[in-house]
């Protein structure tokens, strides 16, 4: 039932997976304050039981272990929760993935201790191990790799440990493993389904924040996040990137003659037209600002991009408004183009400032014109 609710639901608000599983994997490190002081305090509890029995020096270097492990799960998490705008690269959550088996099996090389410890000791380490587990697995159960790669870490060697335990301690083994187990499946599948709809709840309002009201295309924050994914696909592919920006001819002009809903009418439909122009999933027309629109187009070539650009010209002409403070007399884009194969020492912000330029000399050169620029990389 909860991957039913969660497929059609992913369906109807028409969001990649991969996102979602992005955002997944960020929800696991929200609010892992508590789960450190856990890590501290059980840690430390439970060295003190080994130094007690068995002796410092194995004491110190589990503890170490323990921390180490679980510090580079921290350190890979909070490089991606802070970068909440970017997605994921597949590899990276590999490794997050591979982090919560180490940091699983810091718990777990616990179990290597159990044989040399007395009854009363292993009962207290198994109490303090589990603990440790109950109060982090449920936290992780909102993206399963990781969660059964923690819990991975954790139960296997406590199994191979079984045939070296005395008829007492397994039997407790198994009597916590069990009972543990069931509880922990049992409230996490409930505590998951509700994490999943809180989280789709989440990603509906972000799509919707993502569209600018006005003119029904993407807003700025959905080209930013749209240039950065565009530009690593052609980064990786080694094919040509292009943007380009636009801008309505004397806009304040046009508003002060004919007022702000006039202006927002005109918005709306030289949106439409400059959305009209572009075919594929790939390219997107979003608004940049006040009058000013953004076009990325992936896999584009600067002769491509002039024959879109001309395209969106002539469209916006077509719309034949009316525009008397305009040399044109209709509303008329300037277009400023700028094309390139991104490289190791080319970024985003040349792109965007070479077409910035590239638009600024279609507002020289006369506008209601393209110019255009190509990078080398």
């Amino acid at each position: 039932m909860v991957n039913k609710t969660r497929e059609s639901a992913i369906k109807a608000l028409e969001f990649n997976p991969h996102d979602l599983a992005c955002e997944e994997l960020r929800h696991v490190y929200r609010g892992k304050n508590s789960s450190i002081l856990i890590v501290l305090f059980c840690g430390s509890v439970a060295a003190s039981m080994l130094a007690w029995d068995i002796g410092w020096q194995y004491a110190g270097a589990w503890y170490a272990w323990l921390l180490l492990s679980h510090a580079w799960h921290w350190w890979l998490g909070r490089l991606d929760f802070v970068s909440a705008n970017v997605s994921i690269e597949l590899a990276r959550i590999n490794r997050h993935i591979m982090a919560a088996a180490m940091a699983g099996l810091g718990w777990g090389a616990l179990s290597i201790a159990l044989p040399f410890l007395g009854r009363t000791s292993s009962s207290a380490i198994l109490i303090i191990m589990f603990i440790a587990v109950i109060v982090k697995l449920p936290r992780l159960v909102v993206f399963l790799p990781i969660f059964f790669a923690f819990a991975a870490g954790v139960y296997v060697p406590l199994l191979l440990s079984t045939p070296f335990l005395d008829f007492e301690t397994l039997h407790m083994v198994l009597v916590i493993l069990v009972v543990v187990g069931a509880t922990l499946w049992a409230s996490a599948s409930e505590i998951r389904k509700i994490l999943i709809d809180v989280l789709l709840k989440q990603v509906s309002s972000e799509q919707a924040s993502w569209e600018d009201r006005l003119t029904g295309i993407g807003n700025r924050r959905s080209f930013d996040a749209h240039l950065a994914a565009t530009w690593m696909q052609a980064s990786r592919a080694q094919v040509p990137f292009s943007l380009m920006m636009v801008d309505v001819d004397f806009f304040k002009k046009f508003n002060d003659s004919y007022g702000h809903q006039a202006g927002d009418d005109c918005l709306r439909q030289v949106a439409a037209a400059l959305d009209g122009c572009v075919r594929r999933a790939s390219d997107s027309v979003t608004r940049y600002g006040g009058e000013e629109f953004a076009v990325v187009l992936f896999h584009t070539s600067l002769s491509e991009a002039r024959n879109i650009s001309d395209h969106m010209l002539a469209a916006v002409q077509k719309l034949n408004i009316r525009h008397e403070q305009s040399p044109h007399d209709i509303v008329t884009i300037s277009i400023g183009i700028a094309t390139m194969i991104p490289g190791v020492e080319t970024n985003m912000q040349q792109l965007v400032e070479e077409a910035d330029k590239c638009l600024y000399r279609a507002k020289e050169n006369g506008r209601n014109r393209a110019e255009w620029q190509m990078l080398s990389h």
